[in-house]
């Protein structure tokens, strides 16, 4: 029997996936680097649709804001499979040999958004558009989202491979290696803000939040639960980093700013006030992550990080409703709120981190500012008490 093109390219496609057995290699931080700039052009598209559902900009599958995001993925998606190919040409790699170490899982995401785009758009002629709540909890929208995260979250994953490996870091400045990392950890915590902005007090405008929080006309408990949940992920992500890398001043107020530009989006940019707290919030994380050090783990760290961050924030977040709504929430829950929520946040690091009296405590090679500050007021003290009367 005659063999056919197509049985020679089917035979070439299986030695293709067939694994070469090589040690799989990471990819250098530009590349990493260029991952995340494509990912920022694709989560930047997924912004712009996000932003025009806002606005209730006329809505169908064909729309500008939707050629941006999916040109946005195919170009993601185009660089990773170039990654591959381009080890295949070089070194004969083939199957996972292939795969730089982190990027598997976006093998994953690349067919899994196709397939979920594909019945997004079946879904969209069909049923129409989604254009409430039930657009969060869509399956073709949380296919997308799904395989969106696993595309972007390449470089955080190979960041994390590596240390994970304790592989010799690459002989360039902590910022530029750590820039990608962020940027995609970034990501993931933007698509969090969209899929759960409902418990995301950012995503709300002033005027909405003053009104719930007056009292005039009841209650809302939302942004309280909010400001709660919210205290809870900040946190989670500190202790999440910090246990794993050794982070550059800067980190957070990056990862921070594409789930600021989202809270924007969330209300075609009505929410001015609150996309500039939610930036200050990194920016303020940065410099307490700096001067506590919680990755040493030792409770009283912990629980200061989380009083330290919660209270100013929150308090912040109060005086922008008043200030640009008009509508002052009531003193008891203007006070208050920010205070339960650096106690929810002091519980949770509890969890992280239980007191145990027997257990040897972290001494750390070099002290952390904040250390030097608590020496120091202690030093002062006992001075004071030395003092003759």
């Amino acid at each position: 029997m005659a063999i056919t093109p197509l049985d020679r390219l089917l035979e070439y496609k299986m030695h293709l996936l067939a694994d070469s057995r090589q040690p799989r290699v990471f990819a250098a931080w530009w590349q990493d680097l260029t991952t995340a700039a494509f990912s920022a052009w694709f989560i930047g598209g997924l912004i712009l649709d996000v932003n025009a559902h806002a606005r209730d900009w006329a809505e169908s599958f064909f729309t500008w804001w939707h050629l941006a995001f999916y040109t946005g993925f195919a170009a993601t998606a185009a660089w990773i499979v170039w990654i591959l190919v381009r080890a295949h040409r070089a070194e004969g790699r083939t199957g996972m040999a292939a795969v730089p170490h982190g990027y598997g899982p976006a093998l994953i995401g690349i067919p899994l958004f196709l397939v979920s785009g594909i019945v997004d758009m079946i879904w969209h002629e069909l049923l129409g558009i989604e254009t409430n709540l039930d657009i969060f909890f869509s399956p073709s929208h949380l296919g997308l989202a799904a395989g969106g995260v696993l595309i972007t979250l390449a470089p955080w994953l190979s960041a994390w491979r590596r240390e994970t490996l304790r592989v010799e870091p690459e002989p360039i400045p902590i910022e530029a290696r750590l820039a990608a990392p962020a940027l995609s950890l970034g990501f993931l915590v933007a698509s969090l803000v969209l899929f759960l902005n409902y418990l995301v007090p950012f995503t709300k405008t002033p005027f909405e939040t003053g009104i719930g929080l007056e009292g005039r006309f009841g209650f809302d408990s939302g942004p309280v639960a909010g400001m709660v949940f919210t205290t809870v992920l900040v946190l989670a992500l500190a202790v999440f980093t910090t246990g794993r890398f050794r982070l550059p001043l800067g980190f957070f107020t990056v990862v921070f700013a594409y789930p600021c530009i989202m809270a924007g989006a969330f209300t075609g940019f009505e929410n001015g006030a609150y996309v500039w707290v939610f930036l200050l919030a990194g920016a303020w994380l940065d410099f307490l992550v700096w001067l506590i050090r919680p990755e040493l783990r030792r409770r009283r760290d912990l629980l200061v990080l989380a009083g330290a961050w919660s209270i100013p924030v929150w308090a912040a977040y109060m005086i922008a409703t008043g200030a640009h709504a008009g509508n002052w929430p009531v003193a008891e829950i203007g006070l208050g709120a920010p205070v339960v929520a650096a106690v929810a946040g002091a519980l949770f690091m509890l969890v992280v981190q239980p007191e145990h009296r027997d257990a040897v405590r972290p001494t750390p090679a070099e002290p952390s500012p904040f250390d030097d500050v608590i020496a120091r007021a202690k030093a002062m003290t006992a001075n004071r008490g030395n003092e003759p009367q």
